[in-house]
């Protein structure tokens, strides 16, 4: 590894370094078909926008089709990228549709097809070619020509490649949106600016919407917490294992001026605590000041000295353990269960934890056992009559992979599938397991839940869940399939673009509905499969005038009609004109008009 890839390395997150080594690996060589479909799975189910953007950027990736495609259907692609690769992908369309149309069309299709390739990105355009003489007919026995771009060279500029470009400025919205709908775009939201404002908003159900967004990451989350005054903020933030363990969250929880005083101390006592175990006990006063600490150190803080002394210092675990032993802690309902203990802070005996594990009633005495250090007790633990789901579901997230596979194999709880569902979105379960118990699911909601949950890694699991939905779509009727895209908020359509965009039909009897989300309409005009007659439809929509997002990303796809464009460019404002006059993906006839 060169001394510029370490440091390039060190910036990623672990589970982004786990992709990076697979995509440096592979890109100096022609990918073979297997690493084809597993560039295919990275660019759909990636949530790394640095990644991403790293895969944009290799060409002779984008000149296999199903690689271009993901990449331009995974809304984690920063969004100016995924605008150009959506030119590409509109471009082919358009082609599509011309060899179809009638010959009196023919010509205003191949103009339009022309004006559209020229915008098209410089670096894209040799990649179009590519694909285009990819899908043209052979013209002789030999075949087609094997042109490729230029592979890269030895030493790849990774800060250069993986560089997120600059989003084009936000358009400015002609109603603002209502509480729903900020829950909505705060879940949804592509933007990392509209993002922070959400985060460091006062509305506390529009803050943990925004903290469930796939797109928040560490950095966002510091900036958040330096400029938010909402107390309750801080402890959203706290109260979450991913930003729990970070440092350098720990360390903005500490320093912002916002975080509560109660807050900033328990945090700044571990630091110190940790300083002092790094340097040691060489003498008698810094003795003393570790006890000091650690009789001071708060019930939640000893999760993070437990991991931090486990990495650095394991030989100092039954210290920890000891203190925490003696710790008065007042949701202990052990005592009324556990026979008579005459020692003060002495560890229940294998014995007594077998009883409780077999003949606790209490939902805390429940949790404790479940958390028990022996398997054998866990294991026990899930026999007990009184275990219901429900509890169980709260625990499994913080178990580890031996208990994980344990209750996945298990002959009953492996049937409940509010258990499976859990399971199957537990970080540490293993493919095969994920596997088994994805046959257990019916409808289409658990299966877009896997598709939407970014700590899923295992690619043949979302591979499979999509498989599943496709098959659930195809089997439905025109209603029943309006009645899942709209249950689903649109988010069909980002799964299966291809099943749902190109079911002209159902699009249509879709959007007759006056009523219908703005954000369905909103994703339905911005894609660039969208069929012409939709998109003419959806400009004749009664919710159009409401919204100017719409009616901008409908001047932005170059599949819209021309009339239709005239009509709603007239409806602009000057202000807003001037604005879609700045994006370089405005289609060229609507630029000369402005």
């Amino acid at each position: 590894m060169t001394a510029g890839e370490s440091v390039f390395v060190e910036t990623l997150t672990e589970s982004e370094r786990i992709h990076f080594r697979h995509l440096a690996l592979v890109r100096p060589q022609l990918p073979s078909e297997g690493q084809v479909h597993m560039l295919e799975g990275l660019a759909r189910s990636l949530a790394s926008p640095r990644l991403l953007t790293l895969m944009a950027r290799t060409p002779h990736w984008l000149a296999h089709w199903p690689i271009l495609l993901g990449l331009a259907e995974n809304e984690s692609t920063p969004e100016a990228i995924r605008r150009d690769l959506e030119m590409v992908v509109s471009l082919f369309d358009q082609m599509r549709e011309m060899d179809k149309a009638p010959a009196a069309e023919k010509a205003e299709r191949s103009e339009s097809v022309k004006a559209l390739y020229s915008q098209l990105n410089a670096g894209l355009k040799p990649v179009a070619k590519l694909l285009a003489k990819q899908l043209a007919k052979t013209v002789s026995s030999t075949g087609t020509t094997q042109e490729l771009p230029p592979l890269p060279g030895d030493s790849p500029d990774w800060e250069g490649l993986a560089a997120v470009p600059e989003a084009p400025p936000a358009r400015p919205q002609a109603v603002a949106l209502d509480r729903a709908g900020r829950l909505a775009r705060a879940s949804e939201t592509a933007q990392l600016e509209e993002l922070h404002t959400f985060l460091v908003d006062s509305d506390a159900d529009l803050r943990q919407t925004a903290l469930q967004n796939p797109l928040v990451s560490e950095d966002l989350i510091c900036r958040a917490l330096a400029e938010s005054a909402e107390a309750l903020f801080f402890e959203e933030v706290y109260a979450e294992a991913r930003w729990y363990f970070r440092e350098p969250v720990r360390d903005s929880l500490q320093q912002s001026p916002g975080c509560p005083a109660h807050l900033s101390r328990r945090v700044g006592l571990s630091r110190h605590l940790v300083a002092a175990l790094e340097q040691g006990a060489p003498d008698r006063p810094s003795l003393r000041r570790i006890v000091s600490l650690f009789t001071q150190l708060d019930e939640s803080e000893y999760q993070f000295i437990t991991f931090w002394v486990k990495r650095q210092a394991p030989q100092l675990l039954r210290v920890v353990k000891y203190f925490y032993d003696r710790l008065q802690r007042q949701r202990s309902g052990l005592a009324s269960t556990l026979p008579e203990r005459g020692e003060e802070g002495r560890w229940a005996t294998m014995e007594e934890r077998v009883f409780l594990a077999t003949q606790a009633t209490q939902e805390e005495q429940l949790v404790q056992v479940l958390k028990d250090p022996d398997l054998q007790v866990f294991k026990l633990a899930l026999e007990n009559p009184a275990l219901s789901p429900r509890l169980l579901v709260s625990t499994i997230s913080a178990l580890d992979a031996t208990r994980v596979e344990v209750l996945a194999t298990h002959s009953s709880w492996a049937e409940d599938l509010r258990v499976v569902e859990a399971l199957v979105h537990h970080h540490l379960l293993s493919e095969p397991s994920a596997l088994r118990l994805l046959d257990r699911f019916s409808g289409m909601k658990p299966f877009i839940e896997i598709l939407r949950d970014a700590r899923i890694l295992h690619l043949e699991v979302k591979r499979r869940a999509l498989e599943s939905l496709r098959k659930l779509y195809q089997g439905m009727g025109i209603p029943e399939r309006i009645i899942a895209l709209r249950a689903s908020g649109g988010e069909l359509m980002r799964h299966l673009p291809q099943e749902v965009l190109q079911d002209e039909e159902t699009l249509r009897q879709m959007v007759a509905d006056r009523q219908l989300d703005p954000g369905i309409l909103l994703r339905l005009a911005r894609n660039k499969l969208t069929p012409r007659s939709v998109l003419e439809q959806i400009a004749g929509h009664p919710v159009l005038m409401a919204h100017a997002a719409i009616m901008s990303e409908l001047l932005l796809n170059p599949k819209t009609p021309r009339n239709a464009s005239m009509r709603i460019w007239s409806l602009l404002s000057e202000a807003e004109q001037q604005q879609l006059l700045r994006s370089p993906h405005l289609p060229a006839s609507l630029r000369s008009i402005g």
